[in-house]
């Protein structure tokens, strides 16, 4: 398949009529994604795999009138969207957009349409959300740096990290400096920030914020196993309850399915074992009723059978890879 970017999502019309006749299968995870497609599929952008998040998440929870930690609070369970909180919240859909977007009027060079389009996409993507924001190390060119490390084969590497293997232990094993290494991803987080925002793709102030949440957690991830294999590693989905190969199918369209999700969620949290591991908080208040696909997908601008590119979150990086 050729590559489309999603930079071809705002230019093409999409009748409300169209979408509301359209067939309805087994769709993915997020209203963007193509049909018939895992839970963990996301766009194969830059900016995604980078974590150039297109607005502040701190100003999200200005807008949305959220305290401190409620914004991951609310996207801990990723079938929930933040379309779904503005409109609980009276807050219409395309004036938060453009509220979000209001940082590209002072940065010389930002493309505001194409920022205002990845805003769409984050508001009605539980998931592309969820990841942006908070898989901080998920998708990022890292891998060969630790392989290289390691001086081992890229098999070998895989293969320690599937037994359970950290990556300071990995290195250490054989011959590299563990502590030469993490230094080294240090700098690597501040150069992709810089890069970001150099590029015009993501506000300073997130850029910073992102950074600076790497920063925090880069020895915790340096020094525990691969995260499906860490019981203490939050976004693991032993806590989100969230099965490999399902769908939209498997989303709750009922605001008494969300809660039920929300309650299976809470208990498992409630279970995880101690950790170095930062603990997301509990969502306060009501978080909304869910929107349905077709909706989403008019929101967002995604054009009827839109099958732009996409890369599987489960697949992107190697097992036990950056998250």
């Amino acid at each position: 398949m050729p590559h489309v970017s999603f930079r071809t999502v705002r230019a093409v019309a999409v009748a409300a009529a169209v979408l509301a006749g359209s067939a309805t299968p087994a769709m993915a995870h997020d209203a963007a994604m193509p049909a018939n497609a895992k839970h963990g599929l996301l766009p194969n952008e830059r900016w995604v795999n980078d974590h150039w998040a297109p607005f502040d998440e701190r100003q999200a929870e200005r807008e949305l009138r959220l305290q401190p930690g409620q914004l991951q609070a609310f996207l801990y369970n990723d079938h929930r969207t933040l379309a779904q909180l503005a409109r609980q919240r009276d807050v219409p859909f395309e004036t938060l957009v453009d509220h979000l977007a209001a940082w590209t009027d002072h940065v010389p060079g930002a493309d505001k349409a194409e920022i205002k389009q990845r805003i769409r996409l984050v508001l009605i993507g539980g998931h592309l959300a969820q990841h942006v924001f908070y898989h901080v190390f998920h998708g990022l060119s890292f891998t060969s740096s630790l392989v290289d490390a390691a001086r081992i084969s890229e098999y070998t590497f895989r293969q320690h990290r599937g037994e359970g293997w950290t990556y300071r232990r990995l290195i250490s094993t054989h011959g590299g400096d563990a502590d030469a290494t993490e230094r080294k991803l240090s700098g690597l987080i501040d150069r992709n920030q810089r890069r970001g925002v150099a590029l015009h793709e993501t506000p300073a102030s997130e850029g910073r914020q992102l950074a600076a949440l790497q920063h925090r957690r880069l020895k915790c991830w340096f020094d525990r196993p691969a995260q499906y294999l860490d019981p203490a590693a939050p976004y693991d989905r032993r806590y989100t309850k969230h099965d490999t190969d399902h769908t939209s199918a498997d989303v709750p369209m009922t605001r008494a399915g969300q809660r039920v999700e929300d309650r299976l969620i809470s208990r498992g949290l409630a279970g995880r074992p101690a950790g170095c591991w930062d603990l997301p908080q509990q969502f306060h208040g009501n978080p909304g009723a869910p929107i349905s696909r077709l909706e989403l997908r008019r929101l967002g601008h995604v054009p009827a059978g839109f099958k732009g590119p996409m890369i599987n979150h489960d697949t992107m990086a190697m097992p036990g890879g950056p998250r």
